[in-house]
């Protein structure tokens, strides 16, 4: 399975000394607890969403939504990441939703064996896919990290024409 490095603001890597909490998955009681550590009362009570990657033992951590891929990394490479919607369905733990919008690794869809691999082995049910699944592209004018959204292959910050197909070789993706 590819890897994927950390790309985004070096200033979010500088960060993970002050990393915020975050919590490894292998079995459906193990969301639970992590909701009643985190601070539960920003969660739905029906949902909850969290920040996720895959590391690279294809073991799946969590941290809250607002927290970066790179700090629940531990500034390591991951075979995915992105955001993981939970809930219950039937008294049972559940993937709702889950994506790959982390601009911070810019995993590719194809990335989505490592979720099902790692969500199979912990018991939760999930999608059979990635409810939403972004491409990346690496802006040539300006340098930016940009998500493609609706098929538009613009800048987001210069405007410029973003390149079509994703470069292997670029050394920054």
């Amino acid at each position: 399975m590819r890897r994927y490095r950390y790309v985004g603001p070096p200033e979010l890597a500088r960060s993970i000394a002050s990393s915020p909490y975050r919590h490894r998955i292998q079995k459906p009681e193990d969301v639970e607890q992590w909701v009643r550590q985190s601070q539960s009362s920003r969660f739905d009570p029906e949902e909850w969403i969290a920040t996720f990657i895959i590391d690279t033992e294809g073991q799946l951590w969590i941290a809250d939504r607002n927290s970066e891929h790179v700090q629940c990394a531990l500034g390591q490479d991951v075979l995915s990441a992105g955001e993981m919607t939970f809930g219950r369905e039937r008294q049972k733990i559940t993937v709702i939703e889950v994506t790959n919008q982390s601009t911070g690794y810019c995993p590719e869809p194809d990335s989505w064996e490592s979720i099902q691999a790692a969500l199979d082995r912990a018991g939760i049910d999930h999608p059979s896919e990635f409810t939403t699944a972004y491409s990346f592209r690496r802006c040539e004018s300006c340098q930016t990290i940009n998500l493609i959204k609706d098929d538009v292959y613009e800048c987001a910050v210069c405007q410029s024409a973003l390149p079509l197909a994703w470069n292997i070789d670029d050394p920054l993706l």
